[in-house]
């Protein structure tokens, strides 16, 4: 038996205009789900359109696609093709579990939830000839009983050797150390797909993991996907001192509340840690209660940039533009803002607010009737698609447009230059 996992490119032109270059790399979905694989699968291989075209010619007897919510269009017409060709598929992710109706239309088989439990299930009935067209998961998945990511299968397109330039993702090796998130804010998905109570991972199980990627892949550089690494600071801080042991370089995910806990902090430093992403939002505190991110609060955001900074680590801000309570000039605040700590600051990401259905920001801004787009596609975190009460979306849209090419020429080199060490006396060249 074999299987296809694919994850569908972008399409969209006006949106690839609009991202900026840099290293790709792999998303741990098919790497962690092919390691519940049961036997009777002889092959197994994952295919990132964006790096290969798929060979829709190769024999191939089940394919599994991930559909992310502005991907779905894509991830149908990839179904439809290989259906066409006696081939069954099955759906997942994120867009499938708060639309499975919409999904099912377009595969033979539906996955809502988490995969670990239900991908053994679908491989046995599939091989039984009796795939159903759903499958849910009875419970959020227990992650003590977490394998390790077949980062094996992204072999074809990772760096190996030091200086190599060969490889279309950086060499860089992922790993997955919680799931879950308390907050509940209006315009995210997490909540609703992994629950609102963080679950980890067993902290011995995950340091042998990492200590081997690192001597299999030959790399430092390790990267933690989660949401939010800080969100039981008990066990991060357990977590800071055997990842301490390691000797690598690393880089994730925290909430703002972190630069409460300079302690914390420092040990980040000590344990390897260059870089980390933080979900600002926001520089607006109107704009942050209007989609309860309670946890934020802005007048603190200068001393955790400063403090992080300190301690000799590169800050990833994440910003989103149309929030309900914006003042006019929000975009000129970002600005002065981001150029005021430009020093510590490794890059930016900027997107507009964008209902994912699921949210409960898309129920709202449905039973207001604010939604203006309706296409998929758009749902991409760069086109306005509800009606934004701050401007009129034609403007929003305009100044969002401009901000982004202004940054980009203005500013993104400078923070690149950062993020490698130049002109930085404190930032890492391993970085």
């Amino acid at each position: 038996m074999k299987v296809k996992l694919i994850y569908p490119k972008d399409e969209n032109p006006d949106y690839l205009k609009k991202r900026r270059g840099g290293a790709q790399y792999p998303l741990l979905t098919f790497p962690v789900l092919a390691g519940y694989t049961p036997g009777g699968v002889e092959s197994i291989e994952i295919i990132d359109e964006a790096v290969e075209e798929i060979d829709f010619d190769d024999p191939v007897d089940l394919v599994g696609i991930t559909v992310m919510t502005y991907l779905s269009g894509r991830a149908y017409e990839i179904a439809k093709n290989f259906r066409a060709k006696g081939v069954k598929v099955v759906l997942g992710g994120m867009h499938v579990s708060a639309l499975p109706g919409e999904a099912s239309k377009h595969a033979d088989a539906v996955a809502i939830g988490e995969g670990e439990d239900i991908w053994p299930v679908i491989i046995k009935d599939f091989i039984k000839k009796e795939l159903k067209p759903i499958y849910k998961p009875g419970e959020l998945f227990d992650m003590e009983r977490y394998r390790p990511a077949r980062l094996d299968l992204f072999k074809k397109y990772m760096k190996y050797d030091p200086g190599s330039s060969r490889g279309a993702y950086g060499n860089i090796a992922l790993f997955e150390v919680s799931r879950g998130c308390p907050y509940d804010c209006d315009f995210c998905s997490v909540t609703n797909f992994y629950g609102k109570h963080y679950r980890f991972r067993n902290i011995s199980k995950l340091i042998e993991d990492v200590r081997n990627i690192k001597l299999t892949y030959r790399t430092r550089l390790i990267g933690f996907v989660d949401d939010n690494l800080y969100g039981k600071p008990g066990y991060f801080k357990e977590f800071l001192k055997e990842i301490s042991k390691l000797n690598i370089n690393w880089s994730g995910q925290v909430s703002v509340n972190v630069g409460d806990d300079p302690d914390t902090v420092k040990m980040m430093a000590d344990s390897g840690c260059k870089g980390v992403f933080v979900g600002f939002e926001s520089l607006s505190p109107e704009g942050l209660k209007a989609v309860n991110k309670k946890i934020n609060i802005v007048d603190r955001y200068h001393r955790l940039i400063d403090l992080f900074a300190e301690n000799h680590i590169l800050v990833f801000p994440a910003i989103i533009f149309g929030l309900d309570g914006e003042p006019p000039d929000i975009f000129e605040v970002t600005k002065k803002f981001l150029q005021d700590h430009q020093q510590a600051i490794g890059f930016t990401t900027f997107s507009v607010i964008t209902p994912l259905p699921g949210t409960r920001l898309y129920d709202r801004m449905l039973a207001e009737n604010r939604i203006i787009q309706h296409d998929w596609k758009y749902y991409n975190f760069n086109y306005v698609t509800i009606k934004p009460l701050s401007m009129p979306a034609e403007e929003l849209q305009q100044r969002y447009d401009e901000f982004m090419d202004q940054y980009e020429h203005e500013m993104v080199s400078g923070a690149v230059l950062n993020a490698i060490g130049r002109n930085v006396p404190y930032a890492n060249n391993n970085f």
